[in-house]
């Protein structure tokens, strides 16, 4: 009769138990009476039984997870129908601020809107009044919309004039302007102390076309040539033989909807024929005032009218012989 031999553990000794059922304890007595010799059936070893036992514990807890659930998609014409009201509210928002020229593409804009805005380097536009004949920010008489007269002799009072202008647009990514040289005298006699604020007040340009005001700012500041030294009183003092003037920028951004700065510039400039001859006055008028007390106190002391504080300068061409 052969003897039981015990399960293997890990280390190849005993281990546990044999967990043998019934019916094979009892099939192994029968064959060890018969004679058979067979051998005890063998239980598995401690490690495959623990190799099993993770399995199984891994299979049952694989069993007991909740399986992951995919956000399920919408088709695409359901998504589509659902995008459309928000794409056209956005299209009606975009077309409305490039219509007011709140907004442009690929570059800085050409224009301003048609109200009046603060400018980045000070003024306020007068988008509000665009198409306006003949509006002016400081009130002028009717004769200063109109050609001066040709000089005859030294100007008895003070007076303004223009300079050099110009437009210029340094780069595609950067907003244009309009550059406008002032120039100051003070007349026959006396000399002018003109605040460096231009009375507090700053300038006013306008730009008028057929059709009435195409652009146009007020509370411009004024650049100041380097000749031109300050006082105690901030003041610049303008004697006999002129001198010093100051610099007005007028950004693109002061023009009315739909203008170029550009196009502008042209019509500003008087038609010449081929031999470089004026001949007739400008498309656009352009129009540069200022207002300060010094300019009245200057016109009392040399004994002239009251002609107020006001000094204005326009583009056209002087008018007779």
């Amino acid at each position: 009769m052969s003897a039981v031999p015990p399960p293997e553990g890990p280390d190849g000794g005993a281990d546990e138990q044999p967990s043998i059922s019934d019916e094979q304890w009892a099939a192994f007595l029968r064959e060890a009476a018969e004679g058979d010799g067979a051998a005890a059936p063998k239980e598995p070893s401690a490690r495959a039984r623990m190799v099993e036992r993770r399995l199984r514990d891994r299979f049952e807890a694989e069993q007991a997870e909740p399986k992951a659930r995919k956000p399920k998609r919408r088709p695409f014409g359901e998504r589509a129908r659902a995008a459309i009201p928000w794409t056209a509210a956005a299209a009606v928002v975009l077309v409305g601020a490039y219509q007011q020229n709140l907004l442009s593409w690929g570059g800085p804009p050409a224009s301003g809107p048609a109200k009046a805005v603060a400018l980045p380097g000070g003024g306020v536009t007068d988008g509000d009044q665009c198409g306006v004949k003949g509006y002016h920010h400081f009130p002028l008489p009717a004769a200063a919309s109109s050609p001066a007269p040709k000089s005859t002799g030294v100007p008895t009072g003070p007076q303004l004039a223009l300079g050099s202008y110009g437009y210029a647009q340094l780069s595609p990514r950067t907003p244009g302007r309009f550059t406008i040289e002032l120039l100051f005298a003070p007349g026959l006699k006396g000399s002018l102390k003109v605040s460096r604020t231009l009375g507090g007040e700053g300038a006013a340009v306008e730009i008028e076309g057929p059709h009435g005001l195409v652009g146009g700012a007020h509370g411009l500041p004024a650049t100041w040539t380097p000749a031109a030294k300050a006082d105690a009183e901030d003041k610049t003092r303008i004697e006999l033989n002129g001198g010093p003037g100051a610099e007005v920028s007028l950004p693109v951004q002061a023009l009315c909807p739909g203008y170029d700065g550009n196009a502008v510039m042209k019509n500003l400039q008087a038609p010449i024929d081929s031999s470089n001859t004026i001949t007739g006055q400008p498309a656009y008028t352009l129009t540069v005032s200022v207002r300060d007390p010094a300019i009245g106190e200057l016109r009392t002391s040399v004994g002239l009218p009251a002609g107020g504080n006001l000094l204005s300068v326009n583009n056209l061409e002087p008018d007779g012989p």
